[in-house]
């Protein structure tokens, strides 16, 4: 969820209170000097009225000539923490800097303080002797909810020597600052979950047409010496070398319903205001998907509407078989399954075809493996025919953000464990409540 907000290059000058009061001083004078035919009365208002005037000219063009670097203490803040930010503020002129406050341009939900006093700069040609001419100022910013935001430009303010005219410049350009969601410890839910080697095992496996020398292989040049696998070298009458055996990770697949649903005419009158069903969703997806990549899952994420999320380099698993997901290896796939989350939204259908996607995905494993279906608004009929897809799952859990009768009872009688979730339901209470259901129709 993108938010950007758009600054012009330098605010119109205004006039301060003093400068309205001094303006309207000499508009004063020049009717005064019209009623009473006083000449000094006319030249006295028009040198009040063209005092302001001449002020806002000056600090127009007379523009501060500074650059400014900016630097966050981490690219990824969790929601409701704190960023901190470190700006680089360099003088590029040949004189000091006049007198100036300034404060960072941050869009709503970002909040940060307002403007202050920046010291004054001294001159850029003298800066390789006392670098006089830099300055890093800090501050912090409270971020209220995910997204990813756009910090910045530098706005300074700046007000003429008699205080008549206020003008404000935007320096810089600005930089993005992404909010992920908080991922909560889930804890052990006594999940019963499949350890499939997964597709990419099989297909290395399966490339070897003998799979009894997985760990021996012909000596190739280069090859270490102390690789030489001496029994296999007697055996075959030619020099072999040890291979290790391929390690793979087993996989789990999530299904994330990112359709806004039939009726976007509502997102579109309400665009500011944020679905809490899907916030929800969001959350738990987090949550779900990086206790799993901690377990050493590699988790990939199949979404209703077009693809927003990236996974591992190209498009997640698009590499093996060209499928429109994304992918998350461990262990630190994690933090960029969070990244992805940041700026995903809901959005019309297009041309996507989950149940198809999964099914493609789910059908290159040599056994079933865990499937969880995350639902929000999406089309009905769609995510229905996921349902279908429940013997190559295991386990198989769906958890509906909103009441979906209508759908559960597709995903029920298909065997599927549903688990029902509130807004404001914690991840570790939702996925304690699907491992025990789940283990219950296991063993039911």
């Amino acid at each position: 969820m993108r938010a950007t907000r758009v600054w012009s290059a330098a605010q119109r000058p205004r006039p301060t209170w003093r400068g309205a009061g001094i303006a309207l001083a000499g508009a004063l004078a020049m009717v005064g000097a019209a009623v009473l035919g006083r000449v000094d009365l006319l030249v006295l208002g028009i040198v009040l009225v063209l005092l302001p005037l001449a002020a806002a000219i000056a600090v127009t063009i007379d523009r501060p000539w500074i650059s400014v670097s900016r630097t966050f203490e981490s690219d990824l803040v969790v929601v409701g923490e704190t960023a901190n930010v470190a700006l680089l503020v360099r003088n590029e002129a040949n004189r000091k800097s006049p007198g100036l406050r300034w404060r960072d341009a941050c869009p709503a939900p970002l909040e940060a303080s307002g403007f202050s006093a920046l010291p004054q700069l001294g001159e850029h040609a003298r800066a390789s002797r006392d670098r006089s001419d830099s300055v890093v100022v800090r501050y912090s910013i409270k971020a209220a909810a995910r997204g990813v935001y756009d910090v910045g430009p530098l706005l300074l303010e700046r007000t003429d020597p008699f205080g008549l005219v206020r003008c404000l410049y935007a320096i810089g350009a600005s930089k993005p600052l992404i909010v992920v969601p908080r991922a909560r410890d889930l804890g052990q839910a006594e999940f019963e979950l499949s350890r499939s080697e997964g597709y990419e095992h099989e297909l290395v496996k399966h490339s070897i047409p003998n799979a009894d020398e997985l760990i021996a292989r012909e000596y190739r040049p280069g090859d270490p010496l102390r690789r030489v696998h001496w029994r296999a070298t007697a055996r075959h009458d030619k020099l072999m070398v040890r291979q290790e055996e391929p390690r793979s990770n087993p996989e789990t697949w999530v299904l994330f319903d990112t359709d806004q649903g039939p009726h976007p005419e509502h997102h579109i009158l309400h665009a500011d205001a944020r679905n809490p069903r899907f916030e929800a969703a969001v959350d738990l997806l987090a949550s779900i998907g990086t206790h799993l990549v901690a377990q050493g899952f590699v988790l990939g994420v199949v979404e209703t509407a077009p693809i927003q999320m990236l996974g591992r380099a190209g498009t997640g698993r698009a590499g093996i078989g060209g499928l429109p997901v994304a992918a998350y290896d461990p262990p630190g796939g994690g933090q960029t399954l969070l990244a992805g989350l940041a700026g995903v939204s809901q959005t019309s259908k297009g041309n996507a075809d989950p149940a198809g996607v999964l099914s493609a995905a789910l059908r290159r494993n040599p056994q079933a493996v865990p499937a969880f279906v995350v639902v929000v608004d999406g089309d009905r009929d769609e995510l229905a025919a996921v349902s279908a897809l429940r013997i190559l799952c295991d386990p198989a859990v769906v958890f509906f953000v909103g009441d979906r009768p209508d759908l559960r009872e597709h995903f029920e009688r298909r065997g599927w464990t549903c688990v029902d979730v509130a807004p404001d339901d914690s991840p570790e209470a939702v996925w304690q409540r699907a491992g025990i259901r789940s283990r219950t129709a296991r063993h039911g």
